[in-house]
């Protein structure tokens, strides 16, 4: 891993968590750890952006990474939530929230209306956020293809 990588990261991703700071992970790439101790049903955050469809979000991916000749294009590109299997709230720029870490023993998880990070256990200052990705609406496609490879 670049020392390149991690500063390029910490300096072009949004603070929309506050509690927490990115570093290398154990379980994959970057992680996002508490920065403070963090209690039980805290809201770490308030996800907004905008709603399109799966194949909308694919459209744009397409179009967008044919002109993108960077190393740091999985960092910048959209980050997403299913609200359901046909439909997404994209953010166009990376935030936070985008590097929690999935887990099969989550310490935080999404709630709906509004959609919002909640910390479902007392979550410990060092410790990595963690996330089931199993638990968003996720549709077939995704599941099958990235999703197959650590759901």
């Amino acid at each position: 891993m670049k020392n390149l990588d991690y500063h390029f990261i910490k300096k072009n991703t949004i603070n929309n968590i506050k509690q927490g700071y990115i570093a290398p992970s154990e379980i994959d790439g970057f992680g996002l750890f508490a920065k403070v101790n963090i209690d039980c049903g805290d809201i770490l955050c308030i996800l907004d952006g905008q709603v399109i469809t799966w194949d909308m979000y694919h459209e744009i991916q397409r179009n967008l990474t044919l002109h993108m000749d960077s190393p740091y294009e999985k960092y910048i590109f959209m980050e997403w939530n299913a609200l359901d299997e046909n439909t997404l709230l994209v953010r166009s720029l990376r935030t936070k929230y985008s590097y929690i870490n999935h887990s099969r023993k989550p310490n935080v998880e999404i709630l709906h209306h509004p959609l919002r990070v909640v910390a479902i256990k007392d979550i410990n200052i060092d410790q990595e956020l963690t996330i089931d990705y199993r638990k968003e609406s996720l549709n077939y496609e995704y599941i099958q293809n990235h999703g197959s490879t650590y759901l």
